[in-house]
């Protein structure tokens, strides 16, 4: 079952930051286990294509998006060539393995939505949280 959402992800991550609270934070990841599709960023040759991974503060993070056409306005504000990435867009159930396979390859922390209205969660936070959803 897919819940309806009446906020789009920007308000609930802004009724987040103003909160602080663990029901507020919960209610982020019921969104984003009821979208249908999550988007991430591919970088280099498409025949070999890696994952984007920034390092904020020493940690490896990956950038994770909940709509595509902000996936391809933040990665085109960052490489100077279209041609340098794509987007891909995953069916959540199958982002959820994508993202364990990041987990593996030591990714620390998950930024969704990287810039004003970014919301941020270590690996391990992201897994649990993914690995409870219903489909």
């Amino acid at each position: 079952m897919v819940k309806i959402h009446n906020k789009t992800f920007n308000q609930t991550v802004q009724h987040f930051s103003r909160t602080r609270t663990q029901q507020a934070r919960q209610l982020v990841w019921d969104y984003i286990n009821a979208m249908p599709t999550i988007y991430f960023v591919q970088c280099g040759r498409k025949k070999c294509p890696i994952p984007w991974i920034v390092f904020e503060q020493d940690a490896p993070t990956a950038m994770v998006f909940t709509n595509y056409e902000l996936a391809v306005q933040t990665a085109s504000a960052l490489f100077e060539n279209d041609e340098e990435f794509r987007i891909l867009g995953l069916p959540t159930n199958a982002a959820s393995m994508y993202v364990m396979a990041l987990a593996g390859q030591g990714v620390e922390y998950v930024c969704f939505n990287h810039g004003p209205q970014r919301f941020d969660a270590p690996m391990q936070e992201v897994l649990l949280a993914l690995s409870t959803m219903e489909r």
